[in-house]
Parts: structure tokens; C-alpha cells; sequence
């Protein structure tokens, strides 16, 4: 039986959420998982968290254990960065196994990957893996990325949940036309920007494919925020000679972001020759599909097909 360890990297366990964490368990035990918790999930040293070096022990730990198969972040918010500074990364390296979790998990899953190479996914933390509607897209997504032997195309969903409203899925938007190859990488860009300028940021030094989404916490300059922050990145050394694709998760509604301005804005970049495509689902709203960092994908985008292919 494989073994699931969750670690607490971003806020510690927060007993309002409790119940999202049993049926979570409940569900990975059903599919066959042994489900295992580091010792800290729980600590609190500040602002909602254990200390840095107590994530940092749990981590470690997690990627040391070969009992563990796979790492589950119990879910996001504003303290991962903490933890680069005391990661061992020759043992991450040594021992590379799936870490998932997204949000706050972005620098987690992108400083592996620049420092050590492992892939890492972005896709639901514990406690999403726990919510009472929609939860079979997510969950089959998951285990699809994790454990696939053979290429495999990302698919929307049929519906999707933001803020407790259901909603019917908007088709994929093709902001630009084009076809794009290279590894994936990315996350919530505003957490993505805190690795700038550290040792643990990726150098863009091949071509790559950038998966970006954005949380509404700004709401309605939400776009304003995501505006400055992807010129931020398009200005990083390598990004624009090696960008080959951009791929954007859906926007909550609270964020007011529109296809319109969405796309003026993205226009305006002069990324001409690579493929644009937003509305998928990743992000803050669920369900959501699982993306590889540092995994190979393949992109697609015209007036009658658009398609995403993870090799």
C-alpha cells in the first residue's frame, strides 16, 4: 500500500477544516492510499504556522522516508518561502517523489525544480481534496499526473465551484493562436514573484511553457496586480527568448476579470508566434486538473482545436 504523507509547509491544520480533512482521508484510503501527517501539521509558532525550522524538519522528512510515496501539502497561505533557506535539497534530490499542493505551494514546487530537477505538481492540496461537489475531477486528475506511464490530454470540466455557486465551464479561451513544446512551469503568480531574485528561482534557460493563475485577495485590481506581475517576469533574464507558451487558470468571479480585458492585456505583451490559452481549470476555483512542473507539455491553440498534452 503506498503511503501519503501530508506536511503543513503553508498554514498549520485549522480545525474549521477538520471535517475537509477526514473525508479527504477517507477518500485517498478508499482508492487504496495509507495516509500518514508529520509531526508539526498542527504547531503554531506565529501567524497561523509552526516555525520555519519545524516545517523545514517535516519536509525533509517526508522526502527522507522511503516509506513515503507521495507528498500532499494540507493547504495553502502565505509562509512556504520560510522554509527554502533550511530545505536539504541533496536529500530531495536523492529521493524524488511527487510534492502537490498549490497557491502558496508554487514556491515550493518550482524552488525543487530549479535546485534539484525533481517534478513536482501543482493540483489540490488536502483540503481540497475534501470538498463535497465536484470532487471526482480533481481527484481523478490528480492521480492521472501522478501516476501516468504515457502521454495524456488535459480536459475540462463540465462545471466548476466558485465562492459556493456552481457554474457551467466556460469553453477554453485561445487568447493566441500557435503550437508551443517545452517544460512546464509556474503556479499562483504572486507567489511564483517571491522567488525572484533568490538561488531557488528557475534561470528559464530552456524552452518552457508558463502556467500562471491569479487569486482575487486584490478583487477588482486583481488584473492590475496580474498585469505588473507577468511583465515583472517577462522581463527576467532567458523568459522571453525561451517562452514557448502560456497557459492561464480561471479567475473568480469576485477578481472581475474579463475575456475581454484579459485578452487586451495579454495582446499587448507582443508575444507573437506562441500559443495563449486561459479559462482552464486550475487556480482558485474548483475543480481543478493536476500540472507537472518541470514535466513536458505540448500546447496547441487554433481556431478549431485546442488541446494540452502532457508527454
Amino acid at each position: 500500500m503506498k503511503q501519503i504523507r501530508i506536511i503543513a509547509p503553508a498554514d498549520s491544520w485549522k480545525p474549521e477544516k477538520e471535517e475537509f480533512y477526514q473525508i479527504a482521508v477517507s477518500r485517498l484510503q478508499v482508492a487504496g492510499y495509507q495516509v500518514t501527517f508529520a509531526p508539526h501539521v498542527k504547531s503554531v509558532a506565529y501567524l497561523g504556522t509552526a516555525s520555519s525550522s519545524e516545517r523545514a524538519k517535516d519536509f525533509n522528512e517526508a522526502f527522507s522516508d522511503t516509506s513515503v510515496d507521495i507528498i500532499i501539502a494540507l493547504h495553502g497561505g502565505f509562509s512556504s518561502n520560510d522554509i527554502l533557506p533550511h530545505v536539504d535539497w541533496d536529500i530531495v534530490k536523492n529521493n524524488p517523489k511527487p510534492l502537490v499542493g498549490y497557491s502558496d505551494i508554487t514556491v515550493l514546487c518550482n524552488a525543487i525544480f530549479a535546485k534539484t530537477g525533481v517534478k513536482t505538481y501543482l493540483g489540490p492540496n488536502l483540503s481540497t481534496l475534501g470538498l463535497a461537489d465536484l470532487w471526482e475531477y480533481t481527484f481523478d486528475s490528480l492521480f492521472e499526473a501522478i501516476n501516468h506511464n504515457r502521454p495524456y490530454l488535459l480536459k475540462p470540466s463540465k462545471s466548476y465551484i466558485d465562492d459556493k455557486q456552481a457554474y457551467k465551464t466556460e469553453p477554453w479561451l485561445t487568447v493566441q493562436d500557435g503550437t508551443g513544446e517545452g517544460i512546464l512551469l509556474g503556479g499562483n503568480i504572486q507567489t511564483l514573484f517571491l522567488l525572484q531574485g533568490t538561488e531557488f528561482q528557475s534561470s528559464f534557460d530552456e524552452h518552457f511553457i508558463l502556467a500562471i493563475e491569479d487569486d482575487s485577495l486584490s478583487k477588482e485590481y486583481t488584473l492590475h496586480g496580474f498585469a505588473r506581475n507577468i511583465e515583472s517576469m517577462l522581463q527576467l533574464p532567458n523568459v522571453r527568448q525561451n517562452i514557448r507558451g502560456i497557459l492561464i487558470g480561471r479567475f473568480e468571479k469576485s477578481s472581475k476579470v474579463t475575456n475581454e480585458s484579459l485578452t487586451k492585456l495579454l495582446v499587448s505583451k507582443d508575444l507573437l508566434g506562441i500559443p495563449i490559452i486561459a479559462n482552464l481549470d486550475f487556480g482558485h476555483t474548483t475543480p481543478m486538473a493536476t500540472l507537472p512542473v518541470g514535466g513536458m507539455v505540448k500546447i496547441n491553440a487554433n481556431s478549431e482545436i485546442i488541446s494540452v498534452n502532457f508527454m
